[in-house]
């Protein structure tokens, strides 16, 4: 193709303009530099074969002396600039020894003009041949410019060139919807803008099981429907959890969905075990006016994990989950009057979705494309409208109500966005509050307002003695946590959110310090100390800070794409163990410096460190093992350590763990190596507890468990 470069062309739904140096899609345009666009203008032109550096070397620059790396820094600043506008494509090819290629025929919307070397020469043509090619041109001309208009109206995506606007996205004030004391979530308005269901819990501690002598700690999770006037009507309770709520398209139906452990025991039971549970699908039919339940279904138990449940249409839902530990996530309809079940076919470049919404027949699926969320929207024929591509690692949505787009919510980032079909993103700030936590939110129906749930965290530090009394190191409103002794047990740190500001604070003899002098970006999770008492290592989410105690600095130790948690660290070398997380799976691995090696190779539990050596368990199997510092070689330590064992100390001749869960806590056992007999350490008589850390001399550091105070909160 020989076309000037004054000529627009189409590449796909990008307009190409090479006289402005400009793209256009989806309502955005991005500038180019002049090379740049001279390249793609040259690759468009020459569309049907693979052009060399050489060549482009050669047209483009001019016989100027450069290198391959100029041609190569104006390929990748057009492969970013076309990624930014309308998501990932293959849009230019580099075969290998070769050169590149534009792999989408680009669409030119005026007639190329002919080359003077090519152009016809009429003077000397009869008058009849010279009309008669008039003619010809302006046939060939209309023609062309046909196939560009119907390519054009091809190419242009007419779902997003309109987009309503009947929703706010600046709010000026926040109003709490419930105010009761107790634990209000997951509020789902309805259609009618009327209604709005949610889910209200209560905690019960230590119910004792005559069966098997266990306390159990429950909670009690009701479904409620509250109207215009604030009353409300208790559709619904469980001792399990109320997991996701949502109404048909016409209102007339909610479905939630109820999870329970499959072996009866409460949630969250054992130590680092994967998702054991079963999830029920209740759907209830209501006369909201009467407020009177007409039907209730439950539908077959759904073994593996549910992420998401929303309406196809009146009769259908759509599920995005996984049917067991090893499969992987897809997206199901469930036709309730056939009583069926089928999987959806993957859709393109979404492979790995993590949740779904429908509206009308649209839909959103979420899915995660290089450890980041991106979104599809669908037409009613399941074709795709548009792709954002977004900044976060998890998020949830919800359809705008007036069909724009969706709302996004991303809890790790504490991200609010409108992200349109346009893929356009506003962002809608939230209150920044260290000290709670932001979740599920919802638009009203009519637009004009967003619900959400706001947790609000406080909890002291306990101090468990090993004769059984207990002292309260912290007594304050505030949220207290991580907090680990250090290794004599005469000092202890912990996190503390004060004034919207996290910080490190130290006991000593009594009385409490603040020993970081600037705010901790995000919540820690775990603190350890050197064994010579006289450093602290510290995560926040994937960053790694050291606190040095005698020079009272704190430092940036390591910044990651992944998750980190601090094993142990010996400051004369800077070495660091810690477990990185690739989502769910926890791996071992040595740092030092830039020098990062790993240890595993299997989904990690707890770990602990003794003389070099880290001792740890795999998931879902007994026994210990251990990595020796010396070789790092692995080693199986004991076959009979009981599976999902939380470690709190290792020894030379022993180790000391506890068995249950958060919230679910054993006593402390000590089991010998040589032996594999297993004794009880110290017993606890409240397992409501969750315990950072423990002394041999000294005993537990703990908080107490309850469910926290949670409001429902309208955005208006």
């Amino acid at each position: 193709m020989n076309a000037h470069q004054e000529t627009s062309f189409m590449l796909g739904e990008v307009k190409v303009s090479p006289s402005h140096n400009t793209l256009w899609a989806r309502g955005q345009s991005l500038k180019l530099q002049p090379k740049a666009m001279a390249v793609l203008h040259y690759l468009a032109c020459n569309h049907n074969r693979v052009i060399s550096n050489e060549e482009l070397i050669e047209r483009l620059w001019e016989g100027r002396v450069v290198t391959h790396g100029s041609v190569q820094k104006s390929i990748n600043s057009l492969r970013s600039a076309l990624t930014e506008l309308v998501g990932d494509n293959e849009w230019i090819t580099h075969y290998s020894k070769r050169g590149y290629q534009l792999m989408i025929e680009p669409q030119f919307l005026a007639p190329p003009s002919p080359d003077t070397t090519n152009e016809f020469q009429t003077a000397d043509i009869p008058a009849s041949t010279a009309n008669n090619l008039r003619k010809w041109r302006i046939a060939s001309l209309a023609i062309i410019m046909s196939v560009a208009i119907a390519a054009l109206y091809k190419t242009v995506n007419w779902s997003t060139l309109y987009l309503p606007n009947n929703h706010q996205t600046v709010f000026h004030t926040t109003q709490g919807y419930t105010n009761e004391t107790g634990h209000e979530r997951s509020a789902t308005p309805h259609p009618d803008n009327q209604h709005l269901a949610y889910i209200r819990e209560k905690f019960i501690p230590d119910q004792h099981d005559t069966s098997t002598t266990e306390t159990k700690n429950e909670t009690d999770s009701e479904i409620v429907i509250r109207d215009a006037a604030s009353k409300d009507w208790r559709v619904a309770n469980s001792n399990g959890n109320w997991f996701k709520l949502a109404w048909s398209p016409a209102g007339n139906n909610l479905v939630a969905i109820e999870v329970k452990r499959r072996d009866g025991l409460p949630l969250g039971t054992q130590f680092y075990q994967p998702s054991n549970y079963l999830y029920s699908f209740h759907i209830f039919t209501l006369d909201l006016a009467q407020e009177r339940l007409l039907e209730k279904q439950q539908l077959s138990q759904w073994q593996g994990q549910i992420f998401s449940v929303t309406w196809w249409d009146e009769n259908t839902l759509e599920i995005v989950a996984k049917q067991g530990p090893n499969s992987g996530n897809g997206r199901y309809r469930y036709s309730i009057i056939d009583q069926q079940l089928t999987l959806l076919d993957e859709f393109e470049g979404a492979t790995n979705p993590v949740a779904s919404s429908v509206l009308n027949q649209r839909t959103s699926i979420a899915s995660l494309h290089k450890n980041r969320i991106q979104i599809d929207f669908l037409n009613a024929q399941q074709e795709r409208i548009s792709r954002v591509k977004l900044d976060v690692t998890a998020a949830e949505i919800s359809w705008i109500p007036d069909g724009s787009g969706v709302l996004v919510y991303a809890e790790e980032e504490r991200k609010l966005l409108a992200v349109y079909l346009d893929g356009k993103q506003v962002p809608i700030p939230l209150a920044d509050s260290k000290d709670k936590i932001f979740s599920r939110p919802h638009y009203s129906a009519d637009g004009t307002g967003i619900f959400y749930t706001e947790e609000k965290r406080s909890s002291n530090i306990l101090l468990a003695a090993l004769d059984g009394t207990k002292t309260r190191l912290t007594e304050n409103t505030d949220f207290n946590y991580a907090a680990s002794f250090s290794p004599t047990g005469a000092k202890v740190v912990y996190a503390s959110v004060r004034n919207n500001q996290i910080h490190l604070w130290l006991v000593e003899n009594g009385q409490e310090r603040q020993l970081t002098t600037q705010p901790v970006p995000k919540k820690v999770d775990s603190i350890i100390w050197s064994d010579d008492g006289e450093h602290l290592v510290f995560n926040a989410d994937n960053q790694v800070f050291h606190q040095n105690l005698l020079t009272n600095q704190t430092a940036l130790l390591l910044s990651d794409s992944d998750k980190i948690e601090p094993i142990a660290y010996f400051p004369s070398s800077n070495r660091l163990f810690a477990l990185k997380h690739n989502r769910e799976i926890r791996n071992l691995w040595r740092i030092e410096g830039e020098q990062q090696k790993q240890l595993t190779f299997g989904a990690v539990g707890s770990a602990v460190e003794h003389g070099g050596d880290i001792y740890f368990q795999y998931v879902s199997e007994n026994g210990l093992w251990a990595v020796r510092s010396k070789n790092d070689t692995l080693e199986r330590v004991t076959p009979n350590l009981d599976e999902y064992s939380k470690l709190l100390k290792a020894d030379k001749d022993g180790i000391y763990f506890m068995n249950g869960g958060i919230c679910q806590e054993s006593g402390i056992y000590y089991q010998d190596y040589a032996t594999t007999s297993k004794s009880t350490f110290l017993a606890q008589e409240n397992s409501a507890v969750s315990t950072t850390s423990f002394n041999v001399n000294k005993g537990l550091l703990q908080t107490e468990c309850y469910l926290p105070e949670a409001n429902i909160v309208l955005l208006k």
